[in-house]
């Protein structure tokens, strides 16, 4: 687990903090981590650091010119950077089909935006407030199933 690249993206620096603290807990040394705080912000990261395990906000940065979970050019990146954390995952999820996403929400289950991620490739949701055990559980079974 300690050879992968990790970027968290979320708005909230709280959520970051959170993550980076678990991922830190689990001997994942503080180089192989990246974090962003906007949609366009997390494109240059991803593109720049080209991370295995992406931690991301589905509702980030979404704003007045975001798109919802409609089809997007998936080898492109987001033409609006306000397009929102579902855009950027399939933006990702496009480029590295290998990538595992890790889905941060607030929103019930039933989001559409969750469902068609987890149609698209997404390895697990996380719901806020996201506690330490849960983030710790899924990097167990990300380092499981990068092993297989």
């Amino acid at each position: 687990m300690t050879s992968l690249r990790y970027l968290i993206v979320d708005d909230s620096p709280t959520v970051r903090l959170t993550i980076k603290q678990a991922l830190s807990q689990e001997g994942v040394p503080a180089e192989s981590v990246r974090e962003s705080g906007s949609a366009s912000e997390a494109v240059a990261a991803f593109d720049q650091f080209h991370p295995q395990v992406v931690f991301l906000d589905i509702s980030l940065s979404e704003g007045a010119g975001a798109r919802g979970p409609g089809p997007i050019d998936l080898l492109h990146q987001p033409r609006n950077p306000n397009q929102g954390g579902h855009d950027v995952a399939r933006y990702m999820l496009g480029k590295s089909p290998d990538l595992t996403v890790v889905v941060c929400t607030g929103n019930p289950s039933d989001d559409p935006r969750v469902q068609a991620l987890i149609k698209a490739g997404a390895f697990e949701v996380l719901h806020k407030p996201i506690r330490l055990a849960q983030i710790r559980e899924v990097l167990q079974q990300v380092a499981k199933e990068r092993a297989a």
